[in-house]
Protein backbone atom coordinates (compact mmCIF):
# COMPACT_ATOMS: atom_id res chain seq x y z
CA UNK A 1 0.00 0.00 0.00
CA UNK A 2 3.04 2.47 -0.02
CA UNK A 3 2.84 3.11 4.16
CA UNK A 4 6.53 3.87 4.43
CA UNK A 5 5.52 7.50 4.60
CA UNK A 6 3.03 6.70 7.50
CA UNK A 7 4.08 3.70 9.23
CA UNK A 8 2.77 4.10 12.33
CA UNK A 9 -0.70 3.78 10.90
CA UNK A 10 0.50 0.40 9.24
CA UNK A 11 0.02 -1.82 12.52
CA UNK A 12 -3.81 -1.75 12.30
CA UNK A 13 -6.65 -0.73 10.34
CA UNK A 14 -8.42 0.15 13.68
CA UNK A 15 -7.36 2.29 16.66
CA UNK A 16 -9.41 2.87 19.80
CA UNK A 17 -8.99 6.11 21.71
CA UNK A 18 -7.70 5.04 25.06
CA UNK A 19 -6.97 7.98 26.64
CA UNK A 20 -6.49 11.45 26.46
CA UNK A 21 -5.11 14.44 28.04
CA UNK A 22 -7.76 17.29 28.16
CA UNK A 23 -11.18 18.33 28.94
CA UNK A 24 -13.92 16.38 26.53
CA UNK A 25 -16.28 19.87 26.89
CA UNK A 26 -18.07 18.77 23.20
CA UNK A 27 -17.08 15.50 23.54
CA UNK A 28 -18.50 14.29 26.85
CA UNK A 29 -20.88 11.89 26.81
CA UNK A 30 -18.96 9.54 23.82
CA UNK A 31 -17.89 6.27 25.01
CA UNK A 32 -15.74 3.67 23.09
CA UNK A 33 -15.03 5.58 20.41
CA UNK A 34 -12.67 4.29 17.74
CA UNK A 35 -11.02 4.68 13.82
CA UNK A 36 -11.92 2.78 11.30
CA UNK A 37 -9.51 3.12 8.74
CA UNK A 38 -11.07 3.03 4.86
CA UNK A 39 -8.11 3.81 2.91
CA UNK A 40 -4.38 4.74 3.62
CA UNK A 41 -1.73 5.31 1.34
CA UNK A 42 1.63 7.55 1.27
CA UNK A 43 -0.14 10.51 1.43
CA UNK A 44 -3.71 10.09 2.22
CA UNK A 45 -5.73 8.10 4.74
CA UNK A 46 -9.77 8.16 5.06
CA UNK A 47 -11.03 6.78 8.34
CA UNK A 48 -14.07 6.88 9.66
CA UNK A 49 -14.66 7.47 13.87
CA UNK A 50 -17.20 5.39 15.57
CA UNK A 51 -18.58 6.47 18.94
CA UNK A 52 -21.39 5.33 21.64
CA UNK A 53 -23.96 8.25 22.98
CA UNK A 54 -26.68 7.34 25.44
CA UNK A 55 -26.96 4.18 24.37
CA UNK A 56 -26.76 4.83 20.38
CA UNK A 57 -23.81 4.60 17.67
CA UNK A 58 -22.80 7.88 16.17
CA UNK A 59 -20.58 8.07 13.26
CA UNK A 60 -18.10 10.52 11.58
CA UNK A 61 -15.72 10.77 8.38
CA UNK A 62 -12.64 11.97 7.99
CA UNK A 63 -9.64 12.83 5.04
CA UNK A 64 -6.71 13.23 5.90
CA UNK A 65 -3.42 14.42 4.41
CA UNK A 66 -0.25 12.97 5.93
CA UNK A 67 2.94 15.76 6.06
CA UNK A 68 6.30 16.54 7.42
CA UNK A 69 6.49 19.02 10.31
CA UNK A 70 9.76 20.92 10.20
CA UNK A 71 13.26 19.28 11.14
CA UNK A 72 14.68 19.12 14.99
CA UNK A 73 17.86 20.41 14.09
CA UNK A 74 19.47 19.54 11.10
CA UNK A 75 17.59 16.46 10.95
CA UNK A 76 15.73 16.05 7.84
CA UNK A 77 12.70 14.04 8.45
CA UNK A 78 12.32 10.70 6.11
CA UNK A 79 8.94 9.77 6.69
CA UNK A 80 5.78 12.47 7.35
CA UNK A 81 4.50 12.61 11.15
CA UNK A 82 1.54 14.51 10.76
CA UNK A 83 -2.05 14.31 9.30
CA UNK A 84 -4.33 16.95 8.60
CA UNK A 85 -8.01 16.17 8.25
CA UNK A 86 -10.53 18.01 6.30
CA UNK A 87 -13.42 19.97 8.40
CA UNK A 88 -16.25 18.07 9.57
CA UNK A 89 -19.75 19.12 10.07
CA UNK A 90 -18.51 19.38 13.84
CA UNK A 91 -16.50 22.60 12.77
CA UNK A 92 -15.11 22.86 16.01
CA UNK A 93 -13.21 19.13 16.02
CA UNK A 94 -9.17 19.41 15.85
CA UNK A 95 -7.65 18.96 12.60
CA UNK A 96 -4.56 19.48 12.78
CA UNK A 97 -2.30 16.00 14.44
CA UNK A 98 1.62 15.56 15.07
CA UNK A 99 2.80 11.54 15.81
CA UNK A 100 4.57 12.02 19.63
CA UNK A 101 5.32 8.45 19.97
CA UNK A 102 4.51 5.11 18.16
CA UNK A 103 5.61 1.75 19.56
CA UNK A 104 4.68 -0.06 15.81
CA UNK A 105 2.89 -2.75 17.06
CA UNK A 106 -0.09 -1.86 19.36
CA UNK A 107 -0.03 2.49 20.56
CA UNK A 108 0.66 5.66 19.50
CA UNK A 109 0.48 9.07 21.00
CA UNK A 110 -1.42 11.70 18.65
CA UNK A 111 -0.22 15.42 19.69
CA UNK A 112 -3.39 17.55 19.03
CA UNK A 113 -1.62 20.69 17.21
CA UNK A 114 -4.67 22.60 16.80
CA UNK A 115 -5.70 23.02 20.92
CA UNK A 116 -4.36 26.48 21.37
CA UNK A 117 -6.00 26.38 25.28
CA UNK A 118 -3.45 23.30 25.70
CA UNK A 119 -0.28 25.32 24.45
CA UNK A 120 0.64 22.25 22.21
CA UNK A 121 0.29 19.59 24.78
CA UNK A 122 -3.03 18.03 24.17
CA UNK A 123 -2.37 14.24 23.30
CA UNK A 124 -4.61 10.90 22.10
CA UNK A 125 -3.27 7.94 23.52
CA UNK A 126 -4.76 5.26 20.03
CA UNK A 127 -3.90 1.85 20.68
CA UNK A 128 -4.55 -0.94 17.95
CA UNK A 129 -7.37 -3.34 17.57
CA UNK A 130 -8.04 -5.29 19.36
CA UNK A 131 -6.55 -3.99 22.96
CA UNK A 132 -5.28 -7.16 25.35
CA UNK A 133 -6.37 -5.12 28.25
CA UNK A 134 -7.90 -2.17 29.18
CA UNK A 135 -4.54 -0.54 30.33
CA UNK A 136 -2.29 1.37 28.20
CA UNK A 137 1.28 -0.26 26.97
CA UNK A 138 3.87 0.32 29.43
CA UNK A 139 6.12 1.97 26.91
CA UNK A 140 3.26 4.46 25.88
CA UNK A 141 2.15 4.97 29.52
CA UNK A 142 5.67 5.66 30.06
CA UNK A 143 5.99 8.29 26.61
CA UNK A 144 2.43 9.48 27.50
CA UNK A 145 3.73 10.77 31.12
CA UNK A 146 6.56 12.52 29.81
CA UNK A 147 4.90 14.27 26.37
CA UNK A 148 1.88 14.84 27.57
CA UNK A 149 0.65 14.75 31.11
CA UNK A 150 1.38 18.46 32.40
CA UNK A 151 -2.22 19.22 32.36
CA UNK A 152 -2.56 16.83 35.22
CA UNK A 153 -5.57 15.38 32.97
CA UNK A 154 -5.23 11.41 31.96
CA UNK A 155 -9.05 10.55 30.88
CA UNK A 156 -8.98 6.74 29.71
CA UNK A 157 -11.87 6.35 27.15
CA UNK A 158 -11.58 2.90 26.21
CA UNK A 159 -13.56 0.42 28.90
CA UNK A 160 -13.37 -3.26 28.86
CA UNK A 161 -16.65 -3.54 27.48
CA UNK A 162 -15.98 -1.56 24.45
CA UNK A 163 -14.57 -4.63 22.71
CA UNK A 164 -18.10 -6.20 22.00
CA UNK A 165 -20.29 -2.95 22.43
CA UNK A 166 -18.75 -0.43 19.81
CA UNK A 167 -17.91 -3.45 17.09
CA UNK A 168 -19.80 -1.71 14.77
CA UNK A 169 -17.58 -1.47 11.73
Amino acid sequence: VGLSQCPAFSVSRRFWLHTQNFRRDMTGGRTCTFFQIQHIDQYVMNYTSYYKVNGTTGQMPYHGKFYKTPPVGHLERNTSNALNVSETSEQWHPRDYKLVYSNYKSCLILRVVDFKIMNGYACMVLVSNPPADTSMPRECQLKFNKACNGSGISEKIYEKSCTTTADVA
